[in-house]
């Protein structure tokens, strides 16, 4: 059984007055919408911590206006009450709102206790109220809970923001070591120790294990670490090279890319142990392979025609065809939970490395950065509604996060280092 990082009790979910807003991404006439949240008056500190964590879990979100979410130009006095008589709802329509989200945080039994409301600003009605209680030093925690009971109030989603996030960062000394983090960039914690180098992070999908290549016996082998125990257990150490490994969807398979009979070269083999089943035989490398979030489909890199392209095969290596034709060298690809898109890292035409998605079943590619430093290793959060990278745009490698649009742009880490992330799955802690 999961021991979580933090103790979370839901006291109260009450159900919602009136039906919610449903708001239906990714049509031609998406607005985000408005909704303000007001200041938490309360436990002083703690209030600030999840105000701010929650404001910046929903505009990174792209479903909620930034303008509205800025409370700099809010009328209403800040300590109004939290009851349908006590709320000034003309000052909020003022401002653009049509939503309103109203705390209060508090100390009761040496626990931060917060309580929520969300407010529809037009028809002047509650419609959630929540109640939920953490040790202090896991109050964020509950901001992104919160969120994300937003989010599957106004869109019927499970949300990303109590996921977590794996990721490789630099130690010096010829030193990598991998971490886990808060999906934002916070609550940093060592997954590795030694001065070896450790690289490639996936998750398992129950979110207890991470998959890796590690230098740690002086060779390119397939490692997996068990969380929170931080236990190991060696995978595939077989042939010159053992790389890139991904579990499938169910858990029951790896695949990974393996260098033993000339080219790197994809393989899949049963997650608990056995041989290993080779399922591509090119001339060229083929490396970085990806599930369908069906478990159906590979997705991989190959240079068997030149250059190194997107292509998908079916799971047991039969049908094999060439997703991307634009670019001259493209590599990571990492299929969306939702199974629509693959993003991708591509070289464009002055060899700078920039983030594309490309769709599946038309083979559209769509860029998401330009003109922004270097960006690479795309990794989607288990919504599908966002993707976590890295960008050298400030001059260190920075983990930022974007909407599949490339729109929304928010920089995650500021002290460097950071490369490979991968978003792990959606579970609650």
């Amino acid at each position: 059984m999961r021991k979580p990082f933090l103790v979370l009790a839901l006291l109260v979910s009450a159900p919602a007055f009136a039906d919610p807003p449903k708001l239906i991404i990714g049509g031609a006439n998406f607005q985000p919408y408005p909704l303000a949240v007001a200041p938490f008056p309360g436990a002083g500190g703690a209030a600030a911590e999840i105000y701010q964590t929650l404001t910046n879990d929903l505009a990174i979100s792209g479903l909620f206006d930034p303008n509205v979410l800025n409370p700099k130009g809010y009328l209403a006095d800040p300590n109004e009450p939290m009851t349908v008589e006590g709320i000034h709802f003309q000052r909020w329509t003022d401002v653009g709102a049509e939503g309103l989200v109203k705390g209060l945080v508090t100390f009761a039994g040496g626990e931060v206790v917060a309580e929520f409301k969300l407010f529809d600003v037009l028809a002047r009605q509650e419609q959630l109220h929540k109640i939920y209680k953490s040790p202090p030093a896991r109050a964020r925690l509950i901001a992104h809970r919160f969120a994300d009971d937003l989010l599957q109030f106004f869109t019927n989603e499970t949300g990303p923001f109590e996921s977590q996030v794996a990721f490789v960062k630099d130690m010096g000394r010829s030193s990598k070591q991998l971490f886990v983090a808060d999906w934002d960039g916070h609550n940093e914690r060592q997954v590795t120790h030694g001065g070896q180098l450790n690289l490639l992070p996936s998750w398992a999908p129950d979110g207890r294990a991470i998959v890796y290549t590690s230098y740690k016996l002086d060779h390119p082998d397939l490692w997996e670490v068990f969380l929170p125990s931080l236990q190991t257990r060696l995978l595939a150490g077989h042939g010159d090279l053992n790389t890139g490994g991904v579990l499938s969807p169910d858990g029951r398979r790896i695949a990974w890319a393996m260098s033993a009979e000339g080219n790197d070269q994809i393989y899949v083999m049963d997650a608990a142990g056995g041989a290993a089943t080779r399922l591509t035989n090119s001339f060229g490398i083929d490396a970085s392979p990806c599930w369908s979030p069906d478990g159906k489909q590979i997705a991989f890199v190959s240079q068997r025609e030149g250059s190194p392209q997107i292509f998908v095969m079916d799971a047991n290596g039969g049908n094999v065809k060439r997703l991307t034709y634009q670019g001259n060298y493209n590599q990571t690809p990492r299929w969306s939970p939702r199974g629509d898109l693959i993003a991708f890292t591509a070289r464009d035409e002055r060899a700078v490395f920039d983030l594309f998605v490309v769709n599946v079943q038309t083979g559209q590619v769509t860029r998401l950065t330009q003109d922004q430093g270097l960006n690479s290793d795309p990794s989607w959060s288990p919504n599908g509604r966002l993707l976590v990278f890295v960008s050298t745009r400030t001059g260190k490698h920075e983990l930022w996060v974007t909407t599949p649009d490339g729109n929304s742009q928010h920089q995650l880490t500021h002290d460097g280092g950071y490369s490979t992330p991968a978003w792990g799955p959606a579970f609650r802690r």
